[in-house]
């Protein structure tokens, strides 16, 4: 009988804590960036993030990358993970996932000093529109049909935006005023139209634990129930 009982355990392996996770952003301020006075990265989803690895009870490192560099080193890297990203059917099955972490509108922007009325966002595809390169956001729309404009960094299209080189820009409404502030030129841009409302998720090395993941997501969960999350997006000044 003691026999037979043994036989039909199951071993649950436990998440081992040992290893370091590490963590890489895209300076995406007001959600994840470094600090330039102390060199701290910072913001709503660097905070939740954190919070989730330390109930977890992870170690982890943090860092900031481009986006292609980010990509490649989470394909790549074992107990590595990118966040503050889309949740596309190009990127679906390369990684394991955790999220959604937060909502974030997309809107375009264009030039205070801009008379044209778009009534809905179809009114732009005539129009020049910046994004930056591998952005999702820009890869979709020019699919769609849509002219648009790839710079090399998304901070080159408030300056482009300004001067007239493109007619409107699509972005982050919460990032994107952020880069024109810092910029100067915040005072020269105005929201045109909403695109829509995108859902930005924690990407991760698709070898990294099953269990590990389900308890990420479970924990993030468990933020935006106990009021956690609406308290660090009150910080930022976040809507």
């Amino acid at each position: 009988m003691k026999s037979s009982l043994l036989c039909c355990l199951v071993v649950v392996p436990a998440i081992s804590h040992a290893e370091t996770i590490k963590l890489l952003i895209q300076e995406f301020a007001p959600f994840t960036h470094t600090d330039i006075k102390t060199g701290e990265i910072q913001g709503a989803l660097t905070e939740k993030v954190q919070e989730i690895l330390k109930r977890a009870g992870d170690n982890y490192n943090i860092g900031s990358t481009s986006l292609a560099r980010g990509l490649q080193s989470t394909l790549n890297d074992d107990n590595t993970c990118l966040f503050g990203f889309r949740r596309t059917p190009e990127r679906e099955n390369s990684f394991k996932w955790v999220g959604p972490l937060v909502t974030d509108n997309w809107v375009l922007y264009g030039r205070k000093t801009d008379n044209r009325l778009l009534k809905n966002f179809e009114d732009a595809k005539p129009y020049s529109i910046g994004s930056y390169k591998n952005a999702a956001t820009g890869l979709q729309l020019h699919e769609q049909g849509y002219k648009i404009e790839f710079s090399n960094q998304d901070e080159d299209n408030p300056r482009l935006l300004v001067n007239g080189r493109l007619d409107y820009w699509i972005v982050s409404e919460s990032h994107g005023m952020v880069i024109a502030q810092q910029q100067g030129f915040g005072h020269e841009i105005a929201r045109a139209i909403k695109w829509k409302s995108i859902e930005l998720n924690m990407l991760c090395n698709v070898r990294m634990d099953k269990q590990r993941i389900e308890l990420y997501n479970k924990i993030n969960k468990e933020l935006d129930n106990d009021g956690t999350m609406e308290k660090i997006m009150r910080k930022y000044g976040i809507k």
